[in-house]
């Protein structure tokens, strides 16, 4: 890998391994501490979290399912992205939609009836409930890339609108703070790379790991292997400074904590990304009826952050150093 450089007492220049537009690679500066020591790494998701993708997702799931009503269709996969990996993504939306296991449209019954008593065959290899998986994960993809390109070439603004303002500006704010930024994201990699260019990513994170980073488990084992990159680098890891943010509490903040878990001396916290307060309700009683969910935000510091509360300065920016943080940032 390619050495650092050294910028001044504290910072040193890394090259992100995602390309630009124009296929050049960003430098990014990172705040080190002791000499070769991040100040933290964050961790995002990247759809519902930095990006609503819906009109992406819409075209790419109908092709692989064209019999479908269309707008049912998406509705039911979108209620799946909370599982981790698309490995389990597509398993249910297989068993669904060719195998009329209607009932698992409701993930929590996926979830009790398929996916606790048969993780590890799903999250594979060398199963054919994994390899079917995977071919419709290969199809999605490839598929998904065609239709952002399609769309980025007639109108690029749309991936702008798409972009989550407050959420940018904490990416911003983490940029200039100096923290190690990574994506992680339950998408194919051909999918994502296109994302990384059109959402303009290369210019934040190091890296991204995606579906073909997880095969084996869930978002645990992409940490670990962008945590090697770290290292790879000439870097030390700050154990306890390791941030985990996106929309899914078990998708999300859940497989940080199980990073942790499974490697003692590792810290974390999560940053909940929610939409609204509607939302945000409806978390707080699965925190309190839910006791997978109650178990992730006991053992990890979770934060709730409320996308439609953030308040913009005169200038019309997001500001998240504002006075009213309590309305849109606080602990679950």
């Amino acid at each position: 890998m390619e050495s650092n450089k050294n910028i001044s007492n504290d910072r040193i220049n890394i090259t992100s391994n995602l390309k630009k537009i124009d296929g050049s690679f960003s430098s990014i500066q990172i705040k080190v501490v002791g000499g070769n020591t991040p100040i933290a790494i964050a961790f995002f998701d990247i759809d519902k979290t930095l990006a609503h993708l819906d009109i992406l997702y819409k075209e790419a799931i109908h092709k692989l399912f064209p019999k479908e009503d269309k707008d049912e269709l998406i509705a039911t996969f979108l209620r799946g992205f909370k599982l981790g990996n698309s490995f389990r993504e597509f398993d249910r939306m297989y068993s669904i939609y060719e195998n009329n296991k209607v009932e698992w449209k409701d993930p929590e019954v996926y979830i009790r009836e398929r996916l606790n008593p048969m993780r590890e065959m799903i999250d594979g290899p060398n199963n054919i409930i994994h390899k079917q998986a995977s071919i419709c994960l290969v199809q999605y993809g490839e598929e998904a890339s065609k239709i952002a390109d399609s769309l980025y070439e007639s109108n690029p603004e749309l991936f702008t609108k798409a972009r989550i303002g407050p959420l940018y500006t904490l990416l911003e704010i983490y940029k200039r703070s100096g923290v190690l930024m990574f994506g992680f994201t339950a998408n194919a990699k051909v999918f994502v790379n296109k994302l990384s260019v059109y959402l303009g990513l290369s210019d934040y994170f190091i890296d991204i790991a995606t579906d073909e980073t997880m095969e084996g488990g869930g978002k645990e084992i992409a940490i670990k292997k962008l945590l090697q990159i770290v290292e790879n680098k000439n870097l030390m890891i700050p154990k306890e400074q390791l941030i985990f943010i996106g929309d899914s509490i078990r998708g999300d903040i859940g497989s940080g904590l199980l990073f942790c878990k499974n490697n003692p001396g590792y810290l974390g916290h999560g940053i909940l990304v929610v939409q609204d307060i509607r939302s945000l309700i409806e978390i707080r009683h699965l925190v309190n009826t839910d006791k997978e969910i109650y178990n992730i935000v006991s053992h990890m510091p979770t934060y709730g952050f409320v996308v439609d509360e953030v308040p913009k300065n005169k200038n019309g920016d997001f500001s998240l150093l504002s006075v009213k943080m309590s309305n849109f940032f606080f602990k679950l």
